[in-house]
C-alpha cells in the first residue's frame, strides 16, 4: 500500500469482494465503491463480522488481535486479513472472528415479537471491536459507515470512556434501506444496551438523543445514531433521499422517513444529507446471449434437479411437472422479474386494482393475452412466497423459481422482453441497472432509485399512483401500453432498448461524489 494516499475504512455487515459475503445490495457497494475510490487515490480498508465462516471460505491470514469492552468484561476476536475473489491494489478485506458473532448466516431471522434481537447483540459486539481495532491500525481520513449495523459505533464513541480516541475521526454513514432500523431496549433484556454496555448510562440520565422517542419503554435505535451523530449521511439514490423527508403513509403506498423524518430534515438542513446513486458494473462490451424460452426451462430444470439432489422439495416437484409441460411453449414474448419475494419487492402485485381484483391474476390475463409467459426468480419471507407459491399453482403461465440461482437470474436478464420491478420503495436498486444493460427494458414503479434510472417511453417504463390501487392501476395500464409497444410498434421498442443498454451508471461518477460529498 502507497502509505500517502488517502485513507478510507468502511464498516459494513456484507461484502460481495469475499465468497460467501452478500445479502444484499449493501455486498453490491462495499464490493465495487472501494475499488472506483482506489482510482480516485483513496486506498480502502473493508472491516466486516467474519460470522464463523468468511475467514475460512476465503484465503486469509490472522492480522491481530483485538480486547474490546462489552457485557460488563474485556473480550478478544481475531482480526483476520482475507484476499477476497479478485484481489485488487488499493482495497484491504478485514473480518472480525468471535464467538458472539457467529451464525449459519449473515442475518438472524428473529421472531417478530422481538425483532433484531441476535442481531443487534451481534453487531454491538461487531462496532465494540472495530472502535479498538482502530488502536492498531493506520488511522483514516474517514470511517465509512454502512447502515444500522455498523452505528453503534456512535453510541460508543459519544459515550463510552473506552473509545474517546475515536472522537477526531471523519465519519460518514450511508442508510441503504431507512426501513429496516435495528431498535432495541435500553434496558430489561439480554439484547439491550445496559446488557451489551453495563454502566453507560450510570451517571447521566438517557438522552433524547439516544432515547427513541416513537416508543412507550425506552430504546435505542441504531438507525437514528447513525443519522444524527455521523459528519456526512446519504441515501443510495438521490430521489430516495428526497422521499425520506416526509413522513410515511403506507396506507397510500408511501414510504417515506419510516419515523425518522425529523432528524431527516434536520440533518438536510445543516447540509449533512445527500442523495448519490449506487452504480453498476459494465463488462467489456458484448452483445449478451439471449436464450429462448425451452433453454431458459432447460436451464431451470437442471438447477432444481441438482437442488433436489441435496434435499427434497415438494414446491420443487411442482416446479419440474410444470416446466416439462411448458417447455413445447414458443411464447411471443417474456415478462421476468429477480427479487427478493418480500413486502417491499413483491406487494404490489397482491394488491387490488379498482375492480377487488388481485394484481397478480390481472398482470397474468395481460401476458396470457399477447401470448406471453412470465418468470419471478426469488426467495423472501414465508408469507410473500406462499402467495407466489399460490399464484404460479394459479395461473398456467407463471412460472416462480424459489431461491436464488445465478445462472438463472443471469438468463432472465440478458433473455427477457421486459423486466417488473414493481417495488413500493426502493432505496436504489440493482436489478434493473443489470436488465437494462443486457438489453432489457424495465417497467418499474417511479419512486427512488428506480424513479432516477429508468425513464418512461426512453429506455423504459413506470408507473405511479396516489394509493396502492392506483398504483396496481397504473402498473397494468403501463404494461399493457408496453406489450402494445413490443408487438406493433417494433422499430420503437427496438429504440427504447437500445437506450436501455446505452444506460450508464457508474461506480466512477459514484465514487467521485463520495469523495466530494461525503469525504470533504
Amino acid at each position: 500500500m502507497t502509505p500517502n494516499l488517502k485513507h478510507v475504512i468502511m464498516v459494513a455487515s456484507e461484502n460481495d469482494a469475499l465468497v460467501g459475503g452478500k445479502v444484499g445490495g449493501v455486498g453490491d457497494v462495499v464490493r465495487d465503491l472501494p475499488r472506483a475510490l482506489v482510482g480516485l487515490g483513496w486506498r480502502v480498508t473493508v472491516v466486516t463480522p467474519s460470522y464463523g465462516f468468511l475467514h475460512q471460505r476465503n484465503t486469509s491470514n490472522l492480522l491481530t488481535r483485538v480486547s474490546f469492552p462489552f457485557g460488563g468484561k474485556r473480550l478478544e476476536a481475531d482480526v483476520w486479513e482475507i484476499g477476497g475473489r479478485e484481489p485488487s491494489e488499493g482495497v484491504q478485506h478485514y473480518a472480525i472472528e468471535h464467538d458472539l458473532i457467529r451464525g449459519d448466516s449473515i442475518y438472524f431471522n428473529d421472531p417478530p415479537e422481538t425483532p433484531f434481537m441476535r442481531d443487534a447483540t451481534k453487531y454491538a459486539v461487531f462496532c465494540s471491536s472495530v472502535g479498538q481495532l482502530l488502536k492498531s491500525i493506520d488511522l483514516p481520513e474517514v470511517l465509512h459507515l454502512h447502515d444500522w449495523h455498523a452505528a453503534t459505533y456512535f453510541l460508543l464513541r459519544e459515550l463510552h470512556p473506552a473509545f474517546t480516541h475515536c472522537k477526531g475521526i471523519r465519519t460518514a454513514f450511508t442508510i441503504h434501506n431507512l426501513a429496516i432500523q435495528g431498535t432495541r431496549p435500553m434496558r430489561g433484556h439480554e439484547s439491550s444496551v445496559e446488557t451489551w454496555f453495563p454502566g453507560i448510562f450510570r451517571d447521566r440520565k438517557e438522552s433524547a438523543d439516544w432515547v427513541d422517542p416513537r416508543y412507550a419503554t425506552p430504546c435505542y435505535t441504531p438507525m437514528a445514531a447513525g443519522i444524527r451523530y455521523a459528519d456526512k449521511v446519504n441515501t443510495v439514490s438521490p430521489t430516495y433521499a428526497e422521499e425520506i423527508l416526509e413522513p410515511s403513509d403506507h396506507s397510500r403506498g408511501f414510504y417515506g422517513g419510516e419515523g425518522l423524518e425529523k432528524i431527516l430534515r434536520a440533518a438536510k438542513r445543516e447540509n449533512r444529507l445527500f442523495g448519490i446513486l449506487n452504480g453498476c458494473e459494465y463488462p467489456n462490451p458484448r452483445t449478451p446471449r439471449r436464450l429462448s424460452f425451452a433453454e431458459i426451462c432447460g436451464l431451470v430444470q437442471g438447477e432444481i434437479v441438482s437442488v433436489e439432489k441435496k434435499r427434497h422439495d415438494e414446491c420443487n416437484d411442482e416446479l419440474l411437472r410444470k416446466l416439462t409441460s411448458m417447455q413445447t411453449l414458443q411464447p411471443a414474448l417474456l415478462l421476468t422479474a429477480v427479487a427478493r419475494i418480500v413486502d417491499q419487492k413483491v406487494k404490489i402485485l397482491f394488491e387490488p386494482d379498482g375492480t377487488g381484483t388481485p394484481a397478480i391474476g390481472q398482470l397474468m390475463k395481460i401476458v396470457s393475452s399477447y401470448d406471453g409467459v412470465s418468470i419471478v426468480l426469488g426467495s423472501g419471507t414465508p408469507e410473500y412466497e406462499r402467495l407466489m407459491l399460490d399464484a404460479s399453482r394459479k395461473h398456467d403461465r407463471l412460472l416462480f423459481v424459489r431461491g436464488y440461482f445465478e445462472a438463472i437470474a443471469n438468463a432472465l436478464y440478458s433473455s427477457g422482453t421486459l423486466f417488473l420491478m414493481p417495488s413500493s420503495f426502493e432505496p436504489c436498486g440493482i436489478s434493473q441497472m443489470v436488465a437494462m444493460r443486457e438489453g432489457q427494458p424495465c417497467l418499474v414503479h417511479a419512486v427512488g432509485g428506480l424513479r432516477d434510472t429508468v425513464r418512461h417511453g426512453v429506455d423504459g417504463f413506470t408507473f405511479s399512483g396516489a394509493n396502492p390501487t392506483a398504483q396496481v392501476d397504473g402498473m397494468l395500464r403501463t404494461l399493457e401500453e408496453a406489450f402494445h409497444i413490443f408487438i406493433q410498434r417494433p422499430d420503437e421498442w427496438r429504440r427504447i432498448s437500445s437506450a436501455a443498454q446505452a444506460a450508464r451508471f457508474t461506480w466512477e461518477k459514484s465514487a467521485k461524489d463520495y469523495g466530494e460529498l461525503m469525504y470533504t
